[in-house]
């Protein structure tokens, strides 16, 4: 089926392939249905959203509340530790966190859909679903240590054995004394309250994973763009960017 520029769609008229028309797009299908197939351009405008919409959801609160604390708001409120499901977030991430959740089972799907409609293996979708594992690995194990820190900071210092030498024990009673000229340096303000448990292994769990997942992701979306979405429609062809209709395409149609 030969197709002229602008004929599917003439806002884009670089589209020559009728499965790509934007207007033909079913977003649930796309996002829910994991038994179907999702053309390429179909499959980029799903992905893209997903994408754009964990980068909306993480940098706009965070900024947020960095420049509130900043202009001397506090920002306790929004660092609130929240419980969701079997990980314990700062209350500004909570949308971040249940779009990215939802997001990488939907992406999931659209994967399965696109590898299907291109004749490839459905089985490596399940590649997107790695950042999210080692993420909540990470996170567990940061959890865990971070509250093995704090039970040792916190820990009470052990009892001195009543067969501790007199003398050790008049060495330290006597003050320790400074040598001339040494100021005592102390901290520019006012310590802020002390970390909780709960706190800490908190921030110390999110410290781990976030860069995990960050790193993963990253792999995870370089292999989209430059495999996934450039796999041709129906899986004829070779890949390629873009909708138009490769040569072999046009002469044997669809």
């Amino acid at each position: 089926m030969d197709t002229s520029l602008g004929e599917i769609d003439p806002h884009r008229p670089w589209i020559r392939d009728v499965r790509d028309d934007p207007a033909a797009m079913n977003w649930a299908e796309t996002l829910l249905n994991p038994l179907g197939e999702t053309s390429k351009l179909h499959f980029s405008r799903a992905w893209t959203f997903m994408f754009l919409g964990r980068i909306v959801l993480y940098l706009v609160p965070s900024v947020v509340v960095a420049i509130l604390g900043i202009s001397g708001l506090s920002p306790e409120i929004f660092n609130t530790p929240l419980d969701l499901l079997i990980v314990t977030i700062p209350a500004v991430l909570v949308p971040f966190a249940l779009f990215t959740l939802v997001t990488e089972f939907t992406s999931f799907i659209a994967l399965t859909r696109r590898l299907a409609d291109a004749a490839r293996p459905t089985w490596l979708a399940i590649i997107v679903l790695i950042p999210l594992t080692l993420g909540l690995v990470a996170y567990v194990a940061g959890t865990q240590m971070g509250a093995a820190q704090h039970r040792q900071m916190n820990a009470p210092p052990a009892e001195k054995t009543e067969e501790a030498p007199k003398a050790g024990a008049a060495a330290e009673a006597k003050p320790e004394e400074k040598p001339k000229g040494e100021q005592r340096r102390g901290p520019p303000g006012p310590p802020g309250p002390p970390q909780s448990e709960r706190q800490m292994a908190v921030s110390t769990g999110l410290g781990m994973a976030l860069p995990i997942w960050a790193l993963a992701s990253f792999g995870v979306m370089i292999w989209t763009l430059a495999y996934v979405a450039r796999l041709p429609n129906g899986g004829q062809g070779t890949l390629r960017t873009g909708s138009d209709l490769a040569p072999e395409d046009l002469a044997g149609g669809y």
